[in-house]
Formats: C-alpha cells, structure tokens, sequence
C-alpha cells in the first residue's frame, strides 16, 4: 500500500511540479531512483575501472589515484549527515533534485580535472550529495511501496548500482583503455543529467520533517543502537572498499588475466551484486538481522578465501563474486535496520547508512592504499578487511539493536 501523496499541493509552479508528479505511479518514481543509483554507481565504482589510465595520464601512482576514491567516500561520510540534517526541513523533491543537480555538475568536473591534486577536490565534492540522494530515495521509495516492503524497494534502487557494476564499470574500464578516462566520467554526467530529468518528472510532492530543528534532528543520533549499527557497517564493509578499489590491479598484476578477461571478471562482479540484492531485499523483510548475519558469514569467509588463494587466476574471480554478493546481502539490512533505529527520522537512517558504507571505504581503500605503498600487494587489503568482517559479524550477533530483532 503506497502513501505517497495523492494529490500535490496547489499553487505550485509548473516548472517545480509537473503534471506527471501529481500522482506518479511508483514504479514511476522507483525507475527515476534506479537511474540516478546507475549514475552514483558509474562515478564511484567506476573509479576502480579507469584506475590504470587515470595514472598514466595524470603521471600518479596507484596508491595516489586510491586516495582519490577516499576523497569521494569522505565526501559521502561529511555530506550525508550534514545535509540530511541541515536541510531536514526542504521537501523531499527539492532536496532529490537539489542533489541530483550538484552530482551533475561534480561530475563534468571530475571528467575536465587537470591534475590529480585537482581531482582530489572534485571528487571529494562529487561525494557529498551521495548519501543525501539514496538515503532520501530510499524513504520515499519506502512510502511508494508500503512499510512492509521496504527491503525490497530498497532492493530495486540498488539495482541501479549493481547495474553499474554490470554493464557501466566494465564499459568505463573499456572506454578508459581505448579512448580515455575523460570521456567515461563525460558519459556519466550524462547519465546524472538523465536522472535529474527523471526525478523532476516523476518525484511526488513529500513533505519535509516540518517543525524539526537541528537540534532536534541531532537527537535522534543518540543510543547505543544506532551507533552500533554505525560502527557495524563501518568496518563490515571495510572489505568491499579494501578489494574492490583495486581489483583491477589485483587481477591484471597479481593474477596475470589480460585486459578482455578483467572486462569479463567485473561484469561477473556486478552480477554478484546482483544476485545479492534480489536476496538481501528478500531476506530483509524477513528480518533485518538474520539478512545481516547471513551476508556478514559470507563476507568473512569470501575474504578468508580470497587473502588465501587470491592469486589463482579465474578462482580469484569466483572468490570476488561471492565477496560481491554477501556485501549486497549486507547492505540491505542495514539500511533498512538503520532506517528502523533512526525511527524519527528514517530518511536520515538510510542516508547514514551511505555514511557509514563510505566510511568503510574511506578505511578500507585509504589503508589499502597504505599496505600498496608499502609493497606488501594487493592481496593485503583483503587480509585487513577481514578482521573488519569478523569484528561487524560479532557484532550482529551481540550487539544492542540486534539481539532485540526477530
């Protein structure tokens, strides 16, 4: 049962509301969201793709084009929480097309960057509308679909980054080899425009948090439940943005596949990603808890396979798309199980989850970057994110907010 306004308020100017957000089928509005998740996937996954030219056209190292996938995910971890509490009063249309325009703009930015002290900028500014736009199209996802099916709708946004995964980082790691970098991030500007356009056609009128101060949106940030669930998925997905932001080193260095095969591996990396959305939103709704353990076991021993054995050729692959799958299983849960402890709130707790998810990868890829620089490969990451793994995976399991789930 969907709750989203039936009707938008008058007096609205057309250009603000068009006729077609009046009262918008929500596959309408879940489509929008999904190509807007494409282009957040394509700026942020895609990165690990062009990693190679990027570094020969900008005469950088790996480890310092690392540092600038930190600088998006710092850019997420500051801009998610201030913005969704800064502006908690905006209408949720304004604050989605707001965002959705500043990621079109930080996008064009990142494909005309000159140097990489340049690109350490933008793509720190290309981060900050991130959490806002999914973690707000998460909760009005949640109200076009009904409470009840708030994992899945969750679900579907997220195929718009797996998507990406599938069939936008491989064609950007192929774009990157035979034309350049630049062009890559041109096309994802496009894509951003795409959804800028979607999302003013089809986003309904949904009222902000009217009468809500700072102050009191900075008091739903309080409870050992929610900064558990934090710190849960800080170093829970520290493994993701420890392997994925150098997987192509990883396979074409360590693992000697050429060029074509690397194609092949991430598409079969998106498809994981896939695979374990349908099942995350699935298991979610079930419960929020049981989604997490289950995708955290998988995590752990993905990464214990992969630290082991990583260096096998196409079983290393085999080993990356579990990683991917369990990762999504994951990331279900707790966006959902944070939209559920930030309960005043919930369009705060999904963006706080994009928060914390970036968090991990500023861990994850920024120490990564430091275990590189070292000489120690690129098999090293994974060994550190798998103490992360373990540590969220106890968590899960005795920390407060998820014992009291069913």
């Amino acid at each position: 049962m969907t709750a989203l306004p039936p009707v938008a308020p008058s007096g609205l100017p057309r250009w603000r509301l068009p006729r077609s957000a009046h009262a918008p089928h929500p596959g309408q509005v879940l489509a929008a969201f999904v190509v807007a998740g494409f282009g957040i996937g394509l700026s942020q996954g895609g990165a690990a793709g062009v990693i190679q030219d990027q570094v020969r056209s900008l005469s950088t190292s790996v480890d310092m084009i690392g540092y600038t996938m930190t600088a998006y995910a710092l850019g997420v971890v500051v801009g998610a929480p201030l913005i969704m509490v800064g502006l908690a009063r905006w209408n949720r249309r304004t604050l989605l097309i707001a965002m959705s325009a500043i990621f079109v703009v930080t996008s064009a930015a990142t494909a005309l960057a000159p140097n990489v002290g340049a690109l350490l900028l933008v793509r720190f500014l290309a981060g900050l509308p991130h959490g806002a736009l999914l973690g707000t199209a998460s909760f009005v996802a949640m109200l076009a679909v009904g409470r009840e099916r708030r994992g899945r709708a969750i679900a579907i946004i997220m195929y718009g980054l797996t998507a990406s995964a599938i069939v936008g980082v491989p064609a950007m790691q192929w774009v990157s080899e035979v034309a350049s970098w630049r062009v890559t991030y041109a096309g994802v500007t496009l894509v951003g425009l795409v959804g800028f356009v979607l999302i003013w056609l089809f986003t309904p009128d949904v009222r902000g948090a009217d009468g809500t101060s700072v102050r009191g949106e900075l008091g739903s940030l309080r409870g050992r439940p929610l900064w558990t669930a934090l710190l849960t998925i800080a170093v829970g997905f520290a493994g993701l943005g420890a392997v994925q932001s150098y997987m192509v080193p990883l396979l074409e260095e360590t693992n000697g596949l050429a060029t074509s095969a690397v194609t092949i591996a991430l598409v079969l990396f998106g498809l994981g990603l896939t695979a374990g959305a349908m099942v995350g939103g699935r298991l979610t709704d079930r419960s929020s808890a049981f989604a997490a353990r289950v995708g955290l076991a998988g995590v752990v021993l993905s990464l214990l396979a992969l630290g082991l054995f990583g260096d096998s050729g196409w079983p290393t692959v085999a080993m990356l798309v579990s990683l991917g799958a369990c990762v999504q299983v994951f990331s279900q849960s707790a966006q959902t199980h944070l939209m559920d402890v930030v309960h005043a709130s919930p369009s705060l707790g999904a963006a706080l989850s994009h928060s914390a998810l970036n968090a991990a990868t500023v861990l994850g890829s920024g120490l990564g970057a430091v275990l590189i620089s070292l000489e120690l490969g690129y098999l090293a990451p994974a060994w550190l994110a798998l103490v992360g793994a373990v540590i969220a995976l106890v968590l899960v399991f005795r920390g407060p907010g998820y014992r009291s789930e069913a």
